[in-house]
């Protein structure tokens, strides 16, 4: 080490130096020196940050909330500022005495008179809060969030959850039985020591925080919320962010994200009714509900307090059905408790996303799903249609009776195939009217209100609809060549079927005729070749045109007892 090393830290050298305080020759040795000694290179760089620091402090934060002078400022000899800046409070900060130090002095000369050491401090001081004061805001901010959230009442939280492979909805403190891949995020939050039980809450995130050995923490003021960011590497979750809206503090949203690259986003659900306003801290009435604040508890009137939960349900089915999911979807919905669950296995991402838009605006109501059995973006493997080859070895002649009469076998795979996809359509809405029925017993309806019960006769007149028409299509289509063949039978068919009570509720009505359509595809793959005939009646032919027959009347039946009395 050389005397220009030692001199450094003895008088403040480099500091002269950076300030253009040192005459012509010294300064030439020190930039000499400079050049080659990499570590006083960095001890300067050192030095022009903090001083840049020191600077950007006193201009963006110090000086606006500085009051103004009540008078010019007088000329003060270095001697007695010093003086002035000891006797200020001993309670006061050495930062709060130093700035009030530097503050008449910031246009005189008398600021050259600083030593070395005396600016270094300041610097160390000036940086030293500057790196703490993050950490210092964001524990004050979620100490007030604590606070707050402990002064409203208690009320269930409804979370949307995202993940990497979709959606789910969870209410907190509602017991139920987790999926699979709920399991896994509540694994990787116990992990963490991150309470799962309430992940989107100042709590849990404060607590968390708090048991960090090391961590960074950044704050994001929004113009309606903050942003708490605190990232880590002591921890299986190495970043967490939490925004929390400024007028209350309530928790909106939330990101996790982990070691193993698995990250979670939680957003707030609201329900969509009006609930009373809840008490807010440091409010002494309350105030209306907003978006992202949940209700607080509901005091539900004696006379609809005992009313049945089936419009919830309704809700559900009538969503589903405008979004078509209740053709075909792999749904359950059920009762849990006082929510309504929604739930299913193999649905693919895109399509929970849109069931998800839909039912979590809805009130009480969960969203569930496992793990979906397709890839992100891939859509369920259709079936192929049947075809004539896919029959028994015993194959039919009913179809080359077809195919003849229609001038040829492109004419027969023309017509084949439209009704094939006709009959498919129609016994699609034959499930789902008798899955209606059964969600909705005659027991369950006569409970309902008239509006409850015209919502629901609506639903099932919309299934019977589509039904009629696909069905007619195949009567149209089938019946005429059928005659022309010389078969027989149609009107013993309605015979039979008049011979039977008619129900008295369209659930059974829709029993029925599931059973009737069930029976007339089945006749109608015999008749057409895509299916083996060792199991078929005799006369196939002839039983399929008394099934269609039976078919019409069944869904006539159906229509009269759905129409709105």
């Amino acid at each position: 080490m050389n005397n220009l090393d030692v001199r450094h830290r003895e008088d403040g050298l480099l500091l002269r130096y950076l300030d253009g305080e040192l005459p012509g020759r010294k300064a030439r040795q020190v930039r000499t020196h400079l050049e080659a000694c990499w570590q006083c290179r960095a001890e300067v760089e050192a030095l022009e940050s903090a001083i840049g620091e020191c600077v950007r402090y006193r201009k963006d934060v110090l000086a606006p909330s500085l009051p103004p002078p009540p008078e010019p400022w007088r000329s003060l000899d270095f001697d007695r500022a010093l003086a002035e800046m000891a006797a200020e409070p001993a309670d006061q900060s050495l930062f709060v005495r130093m700035a009030r130090f530097l503050g008449p002095l910031r246009h005189g000369g008398l600021r050259w008179a600083l030593s070395g050491a005396v600016a270094l401090a300041l610097c160390f001081v000036v940086v030293q809060q500057l790196r703490e004061t993050p950490k210092v805001e964001a524990a004050a901010l979620l100490q007030k969030a604590v606070r707050a959230a402990q002064s409203r009442p208690a009320a269930h939280q409804r979370l949307r959850i995202t993940t990497r492979t979709g959606q789910m909805t969870r209410v907190i403190g509602v017991a139920y039985k987790p999926a699979a891949r709920e399991v896994e995020i509540a694994r990787l939050f116990d992990a963490a020591h991150y309470d799962w039980n309430d992940p989107l809450s100042a709590q849990s995130y404060a607590a968390w925080r708090r048991q960090l050995p090391h961590f960074q923490d950044a704050i994001a003021s929004q113009s309606n919320s903050y942003d708490i960011k605190t990232t880590t590497e002591d921890s299986e979750l190495v970043s967490a962010t939490l925004k929390l809206r400024t007028t209350d503090l309530e928790p909106l949203e939330g990101r996790f994200e982990f070691r193993n690259r698995d990250w979670v986003e939680m957003t707030e659900l609201v329900d969509q009714q009006t609930s009373p306003a809840s008490t807010v801290a440091g409010t002494a009435g309350g105030m209306p509900p907003q978006p992202g604040v949940p209700p607080g508890p509901f005091n539900t009137p004696a006379e609809t307090a005992a009313a049945p939960a089936f419009s919830e349900e309704l809700q559900v089915v009538s969503a589903l059905h405008r979004l078509g999911a209740d053709l075909g979807d792999p749904l359950e919905i059920s009762r849990e408790g006082g929510q309504v669950l929604v739930s299913g296995t193999g649905i693919p991402p895109q399509r929970q996303q849109q069931i998800h838009g839909l039912l979590d605006r809805l009130p009480h109501v969960v969203v569930r799903f496992d793990d979906p059995a397709f890839p992100a973006g891939a859509m369920p493997v259709q079936s192929e249609p049947a075809t004539r080859e896919a029959a028994g070895p015993e194959k039919s002649t009913y179809a080359a009776r077809i195919e003849e009469r229609l001038g040829g076998r492109p004419q027969f795979e023309r017509l084949s195939s439209s009704v094939l996809d006709w009959t498919d359509s129609a016994m699609t809405r034959a499930y789902a009217l008798r899955r209606l029925a059964q969600q909705f017993s005659a027991t369950a309806e006569n409970e309902m209100n008239a509006e409850d019960r015209r919502t629901l006769h609506r639903l099932g007149r919309e299934h019977l609809a589509a039904f009629t028409k696909d069905a007619q299509r195949v009567a149209n289509t089938v019946n005429p060549i059928l005659i022309g063949m010389g078969v027989t039978g149609m009107g013993s068919g309605v015979a039979q079927l008049e011979a039977h009570p008619e129900p008295i509720a369209w659930q059974a009505a829709s029993e029925d005729l599931l059973a009737t359509a069930r029976r007339a595809e089945t006749l109608l793959a015999v008749v057409l070749g895509v299916a083996p005939v060792e199991n078929a009646p005799g006369d196939a032919p002839a039983q399929l045109t008394i099934a269609l027959a039976q078919l019409s009347r069944r869904a006539e039946q159906c229509q009269r007892l759905l129409a709105d009395r």
